[in-house]
Formats: C-alpha cells, structure tokens, sequence
C-alpha cells in the first residue's frame, strides 16, 4: 500500500527538489570546512567522509576549484540556515502529499540541521581521536578505551540520524502520529539506509566516476545518493501514515468495490482486503431477516454500509407505517443522523440476511476525509436518496418542477 501511494501521489518528484536543495548545503558546508581547516587535511578529510559518506575533493583549495570570493563567517552561517530551510520546506512539502497537510514550522530546520552538524562533529572528532591518539600509555585498558570511544561515536551518529528522522517524522504532520510509531519508522529508516548505502558504494563506485567525468562526476554521485536516501526517507513516512490507517485503507477498498481492477496494484489491494478476516470481523455485523437495525427516533450516529443483503426503511406516521425506501448491497446509510446531528428518522429492518459494516461516526469523518472516491460516493449516494424519496412524495409537485424548468430552459 505505501508503494502503491508513493506511486500514485508521485512522490519522486519530491525527492527530486529534496536532492536539488540538499546537494547545495553540502557543497557548501564542505567550502567551509575545507576553507577553516585547511591546516587540518586529516580532521577535513575526515569530516567530508562522514558528512557525505565518502571524500569527495571537488572543494579542496588545491584542487583548483576554490570559489574566487570569500564568504563572512557570520553570513556563511545565515547561508547554512538557509539552505536548511529550502531542505526543510522540500519535506515540508512531501509530506502534505503523503498526510494530507504539513504544519508551518519554520523554527524546525533552524534546530534540527544544526543539531544534526553539531552531534556529527563531536562523531567525527571522536573517530579522529580514535585514530590518532596514542592508547599504549593506558596499558591493558588502551583497548578497551579505543573500543568504547569508536562505539560512542558510531552510537552518536545513529542518534543524530534517527532524532532528527524522529523530529520530522513527529512534528511535521498536523495530526502527530503516535510517538512509538513514529520512532519505530525513524529507526527502519536509519536500518534500511544503512543497508542501501553498503549496496550503493559496492555498485557505484565514486573513484571511477571521478576519474571519468572529474568534479561533475561527483556531484552526479552525491545527486544520485542523496535523490535515492529521500526515496527511502519518503517510504518510511508514507509507511507511517499507512499503519496508522490501514483499517480506513482496507474499508475504502471493500467498499469502492466498482473501482477498476486493472492496474496489479489495484489488484493486489483488491485481493488482500476483500478477505481480510480481521477487518470483516472487527467491523461486520450479521443480520437476520427482520431484524433490526435502528428504530426511529432512536439518538445514534453509526453509519453502515450493506456489503450484502437488502435493507427497508419504514417511518411510523399518522398511525401507520410506511415503507420510505430500499438499499441493497454496495449503498451506505445510517449517515444523515450523524450530518444533521438529529434522531433517526425512520427504522431500518433487514430484508433478507444482511452482512454490514458498521462505522463509528469518528471513522465515517475520517474516510470522509481522507479519501476522495469515497466522498464522491457518499454524494452521489445521498443525490440519489434524496431524488428518490422527493419523487416518491411529491410526484406531482416534482413532475411540475420539472416542466418548470424546461419552459424556463426553453425561454433562455
């Protein structure tokens, strides 16, 4: 279901303008560590591996591609926060595709991506001290030492990644998904990167293509890394959304049941929900004929959908009853008491054996919501109902409207 939507929702455009934003803040986080610590190259070679994942020399100052202009310090950090935000507001931007909306943030990147720098600094100054420090003077502890400090940094590089994931993840949808979720997604995202990054390097390797296409060719390397990381970034939040409304998924797929089954997605979804046994047994009910099912005037707001059998409703007036209408499978009803906040107005029996699915008016507002298809359906459903009983009413009172009409249409 979330390929499908990333799919559908064309999430990889997204990526795209995540890419073409990221790609600057690094170039340019990389101009300035390669401008303040030029007198450093082991401490700036370190960093550019592990802010990009790999040395990349494309800013070196003996390179030759050293910027003609000099940056103020104070700018350049304006310039970081910048970039950041154009980042941000990237996400910010996928993210109202996949939740539908985003919330306006505009303090997050200024803590979120400076975070990220800060913890990855002390990570590398770490890795650097584990490299060059001397541990022999500690005797038979300079071992364990240098084991314990490379797995604090390997444990602080993880953190920074699965907080500033966990953050985005949490706070940028207006409806925040539940914490647990969120951090469970944030830690598959930093698992499955892990994973992809180990398959990337051993299938494109960075050497050949900087000696093939020299600085282009690295640029297209990071463009290319950073386009397949927000993929993954994208999947996990999609993943998200998903789990927390599977239920509402699965229900709008039973119940669009005329929905076309061409495409295999279409098909995939159609198979997996249409006998899921937790779904028709958390939200089906059976009816015998007869029975019923509400009364009128009775205070509630469920609203059901008739998955098979055939319903009649009945309105008690002036002493007798009378039969108003009759729904068989694939129509909903039950949902004008909820719209209008009013009693039922008439009593619903079933007329053969029925099987429902009944839907608590907070799950009705949900699908409503967030689904258009079912939206369009409720409509066309309540037009219909409401031609039907003006027509079975007023038959002459309408037939008369609509010659109305037509004079009226003729004139013009």
């Amino acid at each position: 279901m979330s390929v499908n939507l990333m799919i559908k929702s064309g999430l990889h455009n997204h990526a795209k303008a995540v890419s073409y934003s990221a790609v600057p803040l690094m170039l340019l986080f990389v101009y300035f560590l390669n401008t303040y610590l030029n007198g450093y190259p082991e401490i700036r070679e370190a960093f550019n591996s592990l802010i990009l994942f790999t040395h990349l020399n494309f800013l070196e100052a003996e390179s030759g591609t050293r910027p003609v202009f000099e940056i103020p310090s104070w700018l350049s950090i304006g310039m970081i926060l910048w970039t950041s935000r154009g980042v941000y507001n990237s996400i910010r931007n996928a993210f109202t595709t996949i939740f539908s909306e985003a919330r306006r943030a505009p303090f997050l990147p200024v803590l979120i991506f400076p975070f990220g720098f800060l913890v990855i600094s002390f990570v590398m100054l770490g890795d650097y001290a584990m490299d060059h420090i001397d541990y022999s003077s500690l005797g038979q502890f300079g071992h364990l030492a240098k084991y314990l400090l490379g797995s604090l940094a390997s444990v602080l590089l993880a953190f920074s990644i699965w907080g500033t994931t966990f953050l985005i993840y949490y706070r940028t949808p207006v409806k925040s998904p539940p914490a647990r979720s969120a951090g469970l997604c944030s830690l598959f995202f930093l698992v499955s990167t892990t994973i992809f990054l180990m398959l990337f390097r051993s299938v494109m390797n960075l050497e050949f293509y900087s000696r093939l296409y020299g600085m282009v060719g690295e640029l297209i390397y990071v463009l290319i890394w950073v386009y397949l990381g927000s993929l993954l970034f994208f999947f996990w939040a999609q993943f998200l959304h998903v789990s927390g409304r599977i239920d509402l998924f699965a229900l709008e797929k039973i119940f669009l049941e005329s929905a076309s089954l061409s495409r295999p997605e279409s098909a995939i979804e159609h198979f997996l929900f249409r006998h899921s046994e937790r779904i028709f047994g958390k939200y089906g009910q059976h009816f015998r004929k007869g029975d019923f099912i509400f009364r009128q005037n009775e205070h509630s707001q469920t609203v059901y959908f008739i998955y098979s059998g055939k319903v009649v409703f009945r309105q008690h007036h002036e002493g007798r009853d009378v039969l108003i209408g009759v729904l068989h499978e694939g129509e909903i009803f039950g949902e004008m008491a909820h719209l209008l906040g009013e009693s039922r107005i008439a009593t619903a029996i079933a007329d053969s054996d029925c099987f429902l699915f009944v839907l608590t008016p907070e799950m009705y507002v949900d699908m409503m919501h967030g689904s258009l298809p079912f939206s369009a359906k409720i409509i066309e459903s309540l037009s219909q109902r409401i031609s039907r009983m003006n027509d079975a009413a007023h038959p002459v009172d309408r037939a008369s409207q609509i010659e109305s009409l037509n004079a009226k249409l003729a004139g013009n």
